[in-house]
């Protein structure tokens, strides 16, 4: 009996152990999960700190850029700010009035140079007589590359009214107005001037004396003084041979326009150069590209500028030219095909330089020829 007794006193003491280790073994279960709970919240919200502070460290990052540039524009905009201003002395204020005055004084001696230079380029003259000294273009305007409107021979005469401040004379020959170098100009009276006045005053008198005598004497008088007038215009008389001996159709008045053109363009040249101009013209009046006829070649706008000299008589052909314009209407030719000439004394520039792109064929007395093919 005790022994069963003791038994069952340990099945009543083992029954109370196992619950207090079930107890034990819940509370701790719980605690873990307590505890693992707590842990994932804490790395969550560690995670949402770290997220936080990066996003912060960004703004700050923007921040201090922008607050960098900013600082920046300021010192760019307020650099004035740091300066120290002050009051200038009296000798400060004195030396700004001296370097003042000083170029007032400048600026009023540039003007009175620029008037001087105007004054001078404006300079007129009292219509005074001047004489080509060699061969001369008569241009539009005091520019080398200016048009050129006459082309003046060895002697001829201009009245000048104007000299520019660059080199030129504005002349009148004629009924032309334009420019001629200075250099080319001479004031001095050339001889075959003062032979034509010293004909003209003795022309003059003896027709003042007629006047005073009978009519009959005053008659034979005048008449007698005009006999040489008569004479040289018999020698130079452009007669023209028959169209039968020319190697291309051509007027009287076409032949009278080619000797004047001749004598203007070469008048002062020798006998090749006269015919080889005259080719020019006779082959141009050959080709496709030009008018079909002397007249129409030689008035052609800005060709031959020496044709004025046939409208105003300002240059009458010598006896000389009128015989190498009919040699070379007869069949004389040495212009080897040449249709354009010019001289490069009196041309440069995009002038010369046209030319010159053309197909060379010679060179006769300062004078170059080509042709276009």
């Amino acid at each position: 009996m005790k022994q069963k007794k003791t038994v069952d006193a340990n099945r009543k003491v083992a029954k109370p152990s196992i619950r207090k280790v079930g107890t034990m073994l819940g509370s701790g279960a719980l605690c873990v999960l307590t505890i693992g709970t707590i842990s994932v919240c804490g790395l969550i919200s560690q995670v949402r700190e770290s997220d936080a502070d990066s996003k912060e460290t960004k703004a700050a990052e923007v921040t201090t850029t922008t607050t960098a540039t900013e600082r920046k524009e300021e010192d760019t905009y307020t650099a004035l700010d740091t300066v120290t201003w002050r009051k200038a002395s009296a000798n400060e204020y004195e030396i700004v009035e001296v370097v003042s005055a000083e170029t007032t004084s400048k600026a009023s001696e540039t003007k009175k140079t620029e008037k001087k230079t105007t004054a001078a380029a404006d300079e007129k003259l009292d219509s005074i007589k001047l004489y080509a000294s060699d061969i001369v273009n008569l241009r539009a305007k005091n520019d080398k590359n200016s048009e050129v409107l006459a082309v003046l021979d060895r002697d001829d005469e201009v009245t000048a009214s104007a000299k520019t401040a660059n080199g030129w004379y504005k002349v009148s020959y004629g009924d032309i107005s334009g420019y001629v170098m200075e250099e080319y100009l001479t004031e001095k009276v050339p001889e075959s001037a003062k032979a034509e006045t010293t004909a003209a005053q003795t022309t003059t008198a003896a027709t003042t004396t007629s006047k005073k005598n009978k009519p009959q004497t005053s008659k034979v008088t005048t008449e007698t003084a005009k006999a040489p007038a008569k004479t040289t215009t018999t020698t130079t008389k452009t007669e023209k041979p028959s169209d039968e001996d020319f190697v291309i159709s051509c007027t009287d008045e076409e032949f009278e326009m080619l000797c004047y053109v001749l004598q203007g363009e070469v008048g002062n040249c020798s006998e090749e150069s006269k015919i080889a101009v005259a080719n020019v013209v006779i082959n141009r009046v050959k080709s496709s590209a030009f008018p079909n006829s002397v007249s129409g070649v030689l008035e052609a706008p800005n060709q031959f500028t020496a044709i004025y000299g046939y409208y105003n008589r300002s240059k009458k052909p010598s006896q000389n030219t009128i015989d190498c314009a009919k040699r070379a209407l007869a069949g004389e030719d040495n212009s080897n095909g040449a249709i354009y000439y010019y001289a490069p004394k009196y041309c440069g520039g995009s002038t010369a330089a046209w030319f010159e792109s053309l197909n060379f064929c010679f060179e006769i007395d300062g004078q170059r020829y080509f042709k276009n093919w």
